[in-house]
């Protein structure tokens, strides 16, 4: 069945969910039942843990016409904890409501299949504190979880504090843009600067040892105004930067500053095919840069997107048409960039959307609030 519908709704806990990543298993299994169903969701939580999900979705036959968001299991199989993290403990008392507020997944190989090559997963806490997992390509251990209900709790490969961050905004910088060499991560600081930073890690073929886990290896930006949100070039190493101020910048080969919004840039995100640039603010606006050109230029702007709701996250669609922001209002609002006049379609949320995430195949749509609850969604056309 296709179209937009919630294949999922659950309350995993009474923390925050503050980041989202989704990704696809690291290989099919062999059996033709359900292997091209299952995908996987990492949780950044207000307890300081990140947790990995496996979602199995149900066939077509099993789905049927429901819209009672039952389509999906979601079994969590893996606690990527710090070294020397441990699970808290359950209790009745108030949650802790801040703590792992990002996490990021890329694959460790340089070219151009995005399935090949061991996942590496990232966070951050609130303190600046980086934490770096691998997967290996060989590995089966989600699947392998998931069938006998057991978690598997994996320590951090790397783990570094980064002086001055900012505790809110980290970004992998892609093997496949940065190229053969050192993994790094792009963090934001208190100055306004944005770091790049060594995970001590490499890619395959590199050459040379990797740098010190932690070490700055360039700076971009200037001091100012705080970096709120940051989005990776699809092909080429240089970032969009959203800053406090509503200045969006633009750090290609010379600075580009793009002006139209006048509130914090809290998500922004490239279209796949590189031409595309767009932005969200906390006034609710939208707004569309073409990047394609010399100097990037605003082509669509909605000034109104979420009735006045903060633009919390943004995830944009393999087909660079179709995009989806999620609010501080509890809606996702699904866009056309060729329809720019009026949402989609809208979901609803259980609590304000601080992070969403798109999987490309199947086409899905997760979504997580600060109520601790994760939804997640069909966007097939």
């Amino acid at each position: 069945m296709s179209g937009y519908r919630s294949l999922h709704r659950e309350t995993l806990g009474k923390y925050p969910i503050w980041s989202l990543a989704a990704s696809a298993t690291l290989k099919k299994k062999s059996s033709a039942t359900n292997a091209s169903n299952d995908w996987r969701i990492f949780a950044a939580c207000g307890d300081g843990i990140v947790r990995g999900y496996l979602v199995g979705e149900k066939s077509l036959e099993e789905k049927g016409d429901t819209l009672d968001a039952s389509a999906c299991t979601l079994t969590v199989t893996t606690l990527f904890l710090g070294k020397e993290q441990t699970v808290p403990p359950e209790s009745e008392e108030e949650p802790m409501v801040l703590g792992c507020t990002q996490v990021e997944v890329a694959r460790n190989y340089v070219g151009d299949d995005d399935s090949a090559g061991d996942l590496l997963v990232a966070s951050m806490d609130l303190a600046g504190r980086v934490r770096i997992w691998q997967i290996s390509e060989d590995a089966d251990g989600e699947s392998s979880s998931s069938s006998s209900n057991e978690k598997t709790t994996l320590k951090a490969l790397q783990e570094f504090d980064v002086e001055q961050a900012t505790g809110t905004c980290m970004r992998i910088v892609a093997p496949k843009i940065a190229g053969v060499g050192d993994v790094c991560v792009a963090v934001a600081r208190l100055d306004g600067t944005v770091a790049c930073i060594a995970t001590g890690l490499v890619t395959p073929k590199a050459t040379k040892d990797p740098k010190p886990a932690g070490s700055i290896l360039e700076t971009w930006g200037k001091p100012g105004s705080i970096a709120m949100s940051l989005a990776w070039h699809p092909s080429k190493k240089f970032l969009a930067i959203g800053r406090q101020d509503g200045l969006v910048e633009y750090l290609e080969d010379k600075p580009h500053r793009l002006i139209m919004h006048h509130t914090p840039v809290r998500a922004l995100s490239f279209t796949p095919d590189s031409y595309l640039l767009v932005t969200g603010s906390d006034e609710g606006m939208i707004a569309i840069w073409d990047t394609s050109r010399p100097n990037p230029a605003l082509v669509h702007h909605v000034m109104d997107a979420h009735n006045g709701s903060w633009i919390l996250s943004l995830a944009v669609m393999l087909d660079s048409r179709r995009f989806v922001t999620g609010s501080v209002d509890s809606t996702l609002n699904v866009w056309n960039v060729g329809q720019i006049d009026r949402a989609m379609h809208t979901f609803s949320s259980d609590g304000a959307v601080w992070s969403s995430s798109v999987l490309q195949d199947p086409p899905r749509l997760v979504a997580g609030n600060n109520k601790g609850g994760l939804q997640i969604y069909s966007l097939e056309p």
